[in-house]
């Protein structure tokens, strides 16, 4: 094909993901200025989004509505005909399901192991990984168990969610189907006209897969990149900003949803950390415990509530390591003020 100017963007920013991949040189300066929008506390989310965008802006001319893929596509069945607007809706949809699946899932790991739904997953293996309802690893753990298999090194400070996967049941494994699906969908959304919209799809695109994997429905990515979307759907021709009421509404609703469910689970008066599977030479002795309640195979510890959440799970990595399979944590927000 004939290389366009978004092409060789996307040329571009593919080798820039694989510097940052290979070389440690520039990442705290990419983690400072992505951290808005992807909440990434090492340089993985930033590879991946040099890398996608890349991909999806290099790519998206193989799939244009007269391409050769289209007309395959389109002889199996009329009603795959490629149209930006139409696949931008399926692509919208399958990200919808795939977020609420994964806050789904968070549930039922809590309601299996009979711990409120407002608590922290922590899972030890070789190294710690975290999960919650409003910050889901779940997904992210199906593509660490991928990683972990087929023995692909990863650079060292970026964390897979390997740990989390031997507690996630094979439903999660739809990330598979649907995170594909919607890359592909995306690249024939780009079907516009207008390079400034094909561009803006490629990043909201992007941070939509990322926030798939890592953080769910209420995270950074997965909202910048919704609003993006759903804001490109509802635009029409002439512009009117009545057309940003229905994507802004949808944001709010989601981002106030997320408030309440950070308000609805704290818990100010002390924080309880569920241990799962204890060993006998567990101690707690350098905290402030209010109460421990001990059972065959947990121990619930109560400890003061105005020890900052961060500083506790953080202790709570080193003291428990090795002596746990994993463990829950109440969360406290007022304790970060």
């Amino acid at each position: 094909m004939n290389l366009n100017k978004l092409n060789l963007i996307g040329i571009f920013m593919i080798l820039f993901a694989v510097f940052l991949f290979t070389t440690h040189y520039l990442d705290h300066i990419i983690l400072t200025i992505t951290y808005p929008f992807l909440e990434g506390s090492s340089q993985g989310k930033s590879v991946l989004l040099f890398g996608i965008m890349g991909s999806i802006l290099l790519f998206y001319p193989l799939f244009k509505q007269d391409g050769t893929i289209a007309n395959k596509i389109l002889s199996l069945s009329p009603k795959l005909k490629f149209n930006g607007q139409k696949y931008l809706k399926f692509t919208i949809i399958i990200l919808f399901i795939t977020y609420l699946i994964g806050i789904i899932l968070e549930i039922w790991l809590r309601a299996k192991f009979g711990v409120s739904i407002f608590t922290m997953f922590v899972s030890f293996n070789s190294d710690a990984s975290t999960t919650s309802i409003i910050h889901t690893h779940i997904f992210k753990s199906i593509l660490g168990s991928l990683i972990y298999t087929l023995g692909i090194p990863i650079p060292s400070g970026v964390n897979t969610g390997f740990p989390i996967a031997s507690y996630v049941p094979q439903v999660a494994f739809g990330i598979c189907i649907t995170f594909p699906l919607v890359y592909i969908a995306g690249l024939i959304s780009l079907n516009i006209k207008r390079d400034l919209y094909k561009v803006i799809l490629a990043f909201s695109l992007t941070t939509s897969l990322i926030g798939m994997l890592d953080g769910g429905l209420f995270s950074a990515p997965a909202l910048v990149g919704l609003s993006c979307l759903l804001g490109i759907y509802f635009i029409k021709e002439p512009f009117s900003l009545r057309d940003l009421i229905k994507p802004s509404t949808i944001i709010i609703i989601l981002v106030l949803i997320r408030i309440f469910l950070g308000l609805l689970g704290n818990n100010a008066d002390f924080h309880e950390i569920t241990v799962m599977h204890p060993s006998d030479n567990i101690d707690f002795a350098g905290y402030d415990v209010l109460n421990i309640e001990k059972y065959s195979d947990r121990m619930i510890v109560k400890v003061p509530g105005n020890i900052n959440d961060k500083a506790l799970l953080l202790k709570l990595f080193v003291d428990l390591k090795g002596k746990c399979s994993g463990f829950f944590l109440s969360w406290n927000l007022f304790s970060w003020v």
